[in-house]
């Protein structure tokens, strides 16, 4: 009968090893192919498609003929919705003063008509010379802001060429001299409008005035005239441009002084804020993209942000894809464009012309 000896006692320092070199390799194995599935699925993950960001803009055009001034931005400078850019001035300074000129002739003409026999009614010519006279005062105030504009247009122009030693020091003190006279008339020829026009509203509050000027043919001229001017004044007005949006300013198109026509594009305004991303899914489909449908929006920085969303609307038909969007080798690639609004858009990390990958869910 054979002897039957006890079996020896492994080491756990032995059997450690045993597990290190055999069953641990395999542990580590399986859980680096589960990770690698993991995030080829949730990050790595071929897009269904890829779409660009896009947030608002808008251009603004010239309101008509005219000549820009006051308009002192350039692109990348930040504007608010609201904000007066600048103004286009409609009309040659040279064909308003020569329009402005007539009426006062005309309102001379009628100065000189007036009959001598009013005398009996001394008040009344006294209102219709005063009436006149601020007529006259208006328009030597506003050939005095015409001329007061352009001087300081030549002003700001002095300053910057004095600045680089263009221009001598006696010229620059020529022009800034023109431009204080021209400050000082404006000054008194609008104090001299309001006084004019608190005396002829004394005269105006009996009453009397009012109720016969319709049959008085010299307070209908006078009237004539007035509203001539004022519509003149009206339309040779400087127009100003307002910023539709709030923004940063792209594109300049034109600048300070330069004359466009109606219509023109003067600068564009770029939201710095994303509204929303237009993908377009390529044939053939894989899956149909339909309304509602969820998708993932995946950024291309280094963090891999995800943003989810839905489709919002479809395209009408297929279009060819943007450039910047087409697949490297292929000069011509079409698909079906779709909509995806950006929930808080301000609170994104997308910026508005930035790539980003498309995943389709399919509910």
């Amino acid at each position: 009968m054979k002897k039957q000896y006890e079996p020896i006692p492994v080491p756990f320092k032995q059997r450690f090893n045993r597990f290190r070199v055999r069953i641990l390799p395999l542990i580590i194995f399986i859980i680096t192919i589960l990770a690698v599935i993991s995030l080829w699925k949730d990050r790595i993950s071929t897009p269904g498609f890829i779409g660009e960001v896009v947030a608002d803009y808008s251009t603004v055009s010239s309101p008509g003929d005219g000549t820009i001034i006051h308009f002192l931005h350039e692109p990348f400078d930040s504007v608010e919705k609201g904000e007066i850019l600048g103004y286009v001035a409609p009309k040659d300074s040279v064909l308003l003063n020569v329009q402005l000129n007539l009426i006062q002739s005309e309102m001379n003409y009628i100065r000189e008509s007036m009959d001598p026999l009013m005398n009996l009614q001394r008040n009344r010519m006294n209102f219709e010379s005063l009436k006149i006279e601020e007529i006259e005062t208006r328009i030597d105030l506003a050939q005095a802001e015409i001329n007061h504009q352009k001087v300081t247009a030549e002003y700001e122009r002095a300053v910057e060429l004095l600045e680089r030693d263009l221009i001598s020091t006696r010229e620059y003190e020529m022009i800034k001299a023109e431009l204080d006279v021209l400050t000082n008339s404006i000054t008194s020829y609008r104090e001299l409008a309001a006084y004019l026009q608190s005396q002829i509203r004394s005269l105006e509050e009996d009453g009397a005035y009012l109720q016969q000027e319709s049959r008085d043919p010299v307070l209908a001229a006078i009237r004539v005239q007035e509203q001539r001017m004022e519509n003149l004044l009206a339309e040779s007005a400087p127009r100003p441009l307002y910023a539709p949006i709030s923004g940063v300013i792209s594109t300049v198109h034109h600048k300070e002084n330069e004359y466009v026509r109606s219509g023109a594009p003067i600068l564009q305004i770029e939201s710095a804020v994303p509204s929303y991303v237009v993908g377009y899914v390529r044939q053939p489909f894989t899956v149909v993209p339909q309304e509602g449908m969820s998708v993932q929006i995946r950024s291309r920085k280094s963090d891999r942000s995800i943003y989810t969303s839905t489709i919002e609307q479809l395209g009408g038909h297929i279009q060819i894809i943007a450039e910047n969007l087409q697949r490297p080798g292929i000069a011509y690639e079409s698909g079906l464009p779709v909509r995806i609004p950006i929930v808080n858009a301000e609170e994104a990390d997308l910026t508005p012309g930035e790539i980003v990958d498309i995943v389709l869910r399919p509910n």
